[in-house]
């Protein structure tokens, strides 16, 4: 059997094979240890099904009638969906030209018939470790350039955003050894001094939770979305009681996710839209189930120019000059990867004095 490490490495499998013999000895050999097989008898059928759901690996016999397997083989290298799945050529050819055809075409590596158990065994394992390698190197590097793009505005951040109160706390810092200042003066001071102290220890607690998501480990359970709106927005109204907003949450919307995360996320979305609807006449905020399914936070406030869903949601993007809506730019980048750290997706419609709607769904 395989060994810890290997039983890690157990993918799906597709035989391709026109000998119903073939196909259940392949299949007996690799579902004792662990993997889950398909089968199929002939070329067609084997692009049909891998077009539905590809699978790790195809092991491709090259002798079949009307399609044989080199075919199959120039048709996936040729598609971008399907060129990195790994194949190994079945055949009882054993002539060198037709192996090196086997691997000019695309091939992986190839097997012999008669089937060996242990060489079957090892070939696949072997390629479905290198897959598993691939992988997580292809995933470490896109964690480091999303990692690029966030220390590319973190910078901008540091040297704009936080020098910005930065040099308002030192400029009045330095005001207060004027021993002439009038009270009035000195409390305006100390007001601004106590404004950018309190900017700037926003920006580092959402620096906090961006960097926090990454390394949190879900914790779930089932939420109710609905009581979790409504709270936010009772805690908001009763901090700015002459606001009038006119709230609606549908009810019992539930979902399974991480209730401590769900709640951040929810808390940025709500207090944006209660932000950007403060200079509407007639503010509407909304949390409803939408048509696609996906759960829709919109509001018909200042909304904002959209350009692409990937500006939307890049940390530090600011679509409101700091005059018209204070913020640190941070929080729909945390909504993002709390909402991936579930499996799900969010996206936005928007649109300059006609609102924003954020839309998302889960996949845990």
């Amino acid at each position: 059997m395989l060994s810890s490490f290997e039983f890690d490495q157990r993918g799906d499998i597709l035989i391709v094979d026109d000998v119903p013999e073939n196909l259940q000895l392949l299949f007996e050999i690799l579902s004792d240890e662990g993997h889950e097989v398909r089968r199929v008898l002939n070329g067609s059928q084997a692009l049909k099904v891998i077009e539905i759901d590809p699978p790790d690996l195809i092991l491709l016999d090259i002798k079949m009638p009307a399609m044989d397997g080199y075919e199959v083989c120039k048709r996936l290298k040729s598609d971008p969906k399907t060129a990195s799945i790994p194949i190994i050529f079945l055949s009882a050819l054993n002539e060198i030209l037709d192996k090196v055809k086997a691997f000019s075409v695309g091939g992986s590596d190839y097997i012999n018939k008669p089937f060996d158990v242990y060489e079957v065994l090892m070939r696949v394992n072997n390629q479905l470790k290198l897959l598993r390698t691939n992988q997580a190197i292809e995933n470490q590097n896109s964690e480091l350039r999303t990692l690029n793009k966030d220390l590319e505005s973190f910078n901008y951040m540091v040297s704009h955003d936080l020098r910005r109160p930065l040099t308002r706390l030192l400029g009045c810092s330095e005001l207060l050894c004027d021993s002439q200042l009038s009270e009035a003066e000195l409390q305006e001071i100390i007001e601004i001094i106590v404004g950018a102290g309190r900017e700037m220890n926003q920006i580092i607690t959402d620096l906090m939770h961006l960097a926090m998501i990454r390394k949190e480990k879900l914790n779930l359970e089932s939420v109710n979305l609905s009581e979790m709106v409504a709270g936010l927005f009772q805690s908001l109204q009763r901090k700015e009681p002459d606001r009038a907003v006119e709230i609606f949450v549908e009810a019992d919307l539930e979902v399974i996710g991480d209730r401590q995360l769900l709640k951040l996320a929810l808390e940025n979305l709500v207090d944006n839209a209660w932000k950007y609807t403060c200079k509407t006449s007639a503010p509407r905020i909304e949390f409803i189930q939408a048509d696609d399914d996906s759960y829709c936070l919109r509001d018909n406030g200042a909304g904002f120019k959209f350009r692409c869903q990937e500006d939307v949601f890049a940390p530090f993007q600011r679509f409101h000059t700091e005059k018209e809506f204070k913020g640190t730019g941070i929080g729909l980048a945390i909504v993002h990867r709390i909402i991936e750290s579930h499996q799900g997706a969010i996206w936005c419609e928007a649109a300059v004095n006609e609102g924003a709607a954020f839309h998302f769904t889960l996949g845990v």
